[in-house]
């Protein structure tokens, strides 16, 4: 069989030899898209006019014109999607960092199960300064849990694209933000203080717990989002045996026993400071160019990556960033409003030094039972992380192999991920309430709490489950971009809790736990329904915000 060459037939030697000379271009470079390329490969090759007319051509671009016409053929396509595939991480790898990300609640309950009541160590205070402290932890909690939604979306998102400029930026502005924050919560807390006649060295602690959780919180953002699991762990386990070990082992060295325990959480409170400068330090130290060619050769530097980016627009990016701002506050006061209200309503009252009666006392009664109930979210916590942290590239990796006409698949995906994901939050979370009333008389007895704490764990345990729902439900909706949705259910369900809870208590402070219920079963289920309304148009909601 003879091929034509202009007015020349190519004989079949002369056609075995420009196939075998296109398969060596084509493995070489593939999609190859003009005759020009075609020549300069097989100059490449070493091919010249020479060789052309020896294997029948009458020149070298006569041989490059004639391979052009089907060099495409030899294209290996069949690996070409898996270059753009994003790896996803086993189940193992994911159980394991999940696990190391909420070791500090782990680590919380340990102490939990080893020194009382709180989760928080304080544990044979006085009173007074228990309800201070444990005041500025939560009022910690709350003030910087939406201001860490913001600083983590951004640190992340500019990291990823390695504009280390805007991360440096970003970090200074979300300490200038909580400064700005901090700074006048503590004021408000003074002056209240003086309105209130509250000692001012009550207060002072409640200043001081308030300003070193919430600098602690925004400090780990850099941790939790790169990732450093084995610095996590090892920086809370230190600090854990610390706070323990000065507590329990200096009762000689330092009698008193409030002044022993501020100095034991100082001193854990270093050993976190000293890994969250450590990881600072990196990051300031880097540059955009580090990161790009960190795995390149020594010699290797690209030169289209500077630090010295755009300055973008504070103002934008926090109204941007508004609904998960307004999702982390809320959910937090969701968390824990109830609690603070049972403390105004302690029949237990609290006399200052001064003689003047606090307004409000710890109630170890209710967080017994309460704080236990936490324990059924853990669990759950983990199933979240260990089905969605791979989301995003097991989409992306069907979406790259997927024709048009098949995108109902990223659909039915997705709408499978989100049964799986809701059914193992509720498996999971209901049987750890189930097992947890079952022990609860031990546990309970064991930790001092009475058969109110019993009753109020039986609540709080089921709106644990619905948290549950609630955390899942927010998970995905905000893959799919739902956070404004999110922050609405999460400010409605705070509001039924606020005022329930304040009606109800009046009537006994252990009431307030039904309005937590109320206010975690509007969120579960109110969640629910903007997922089977959002899920039905998963991919297209998907492919709108990512694409």
């Amino acid at each position: 069989m003879k091929a034509i060459q202009g007015n020349k037939e190519i004989s079949r030697e002369a056609k075995v030899f420009a196939n075998k000379t296109a398969r060596s271009i084509a493995e070489i470079q593939q999609s190859i898209n003009n005759m020009a390329d075609v020549l300069v490969f097989l100059e490449v090759l070493g091919y010249d006019d020479r060789n052309a007319k020896e294997n029948g051509f009458e020149s070298l671009n006569e041989l490059a014109k004639y391979v052009y016409n089907f060099v495409d053929a030899y294209d290996d396509k069949s690996g070409e999607s898996d270059s753009f595939t994003v790896e996803v991480p086993s189940t193992k790898k994911r159980l394991a960092e999940s696990l190391s990300m909420i070791f500090p609640w782990l680590g919380s309950l340990v102490l939990l199960f080893m020194t009382g009541v709180s989760l928080w160590m304080a544990w044979g205070l006085p009173a007074g300064v228990t309800t201070a402290f444990l005041a500025g932890v939560f009022l910690g909690l709350v003030l910087t849990e939406g201001l860490l939604q913001n600083y983590n979306r951004l640190f992340s998102f500019y990291y990823s694209q390695t504009n280390i400029g805007e991360v440096k930026r970003s970090m200074k502005r979300s300490y200038a933000l909580a400064g700005v924050i901090l700074s006048g919560t503590v004021a408000a807390l003074y002056g209240a203080s003086v309105l209130a006649n509250i000692p001012l060295e009550l207060t002072t602690i409640t200043a001081i717990s308030t300003v070193t959780i919430s600098l602690h919180r925004v400090s780990y953002v850099i941790m939790y989002t790169l990732k450093k699991l084995a610095h996590l762990t090892l920086s809370y386990t230190i600090a854990f045996a610390v706070l323990a070990g000065a507590f329990f082992l200096a009762p000689n060295a330092i009698p008193d026993v409030t002044v022993r325990y501020f100095a034991a959480l100082g001193s854990a409170f270093a050993v976190l400071c000293g890994f969250a400068i450590y990881h600072h330090y990196k990051i300031i130290g880097q540059s955009s160019t580090y990161i790009v060619a960190k795995n390149a050769p020594h010699f290797y530097s690209p030169l289209t990556v500077s630090d010295n980016t755009i300055t973008s627009r504070f103002g934008v990016q926090l109204w941007e960033c508004l609904p998960y701002f307004m999702y982390g506050t809320f959910y937090f006061v969701l968390l824990f409003a109830d609690r603070a209200i049972s403390w105004f309503f302690n029949p237990v009252t609290v006399t200052a030094a001064n003689g003047t009666i606090l307004p409000l006392s710890f109630n170890s009664v209710y967080h017994i039972g309460a704080d236990l109930a936490l324990l059924v979210m853990l669990p759950a916590a983990i199933i979240h992380y260990v089905i969605m942290s791979p989301i995003y590239a097991l989409v992306h990796n069907r979406a790259i192999t997927l024709k048009v006409s098949e995108s109902k698949k990223i659909d039915w995906f997705l709408q499978y991920s989100y049964r799986k994901l809701m059914a193992a939050s509720i498996g999971v979370s209901v049987a750890g309430a189930v097992i947890l009333n079952l022990a609860a008389p031990m546990v309970v007895g064991y930790l001092g709490g009475s058969e109110v704490s019993l009753r109020i764990l039986a609540f709080a345990s089921a709106g644990a489950v619905f948290i549950s729902i609630f955390a899942a439900n927010g998970v995905f909706m905000i893959f799919l971009g739902k956070a404004k949705a999110l922050a609405q259910v999460s400010l409605v369900a705070a509001f039924i809790v606020c005022v329930a809870g304040v009606f109800l208590a009046q009537y006994g402070f252990e009431n307030t736990v039904i309005a937590y219920l109320a206010a975690t079963v509007f969120a579960g289920m109110a969640s629910t329904i903007v997922m089977r309304i959002a899920i039905r148009k998963a991919g297209s909601l998907l492919f709108a915000r990512y694409i």
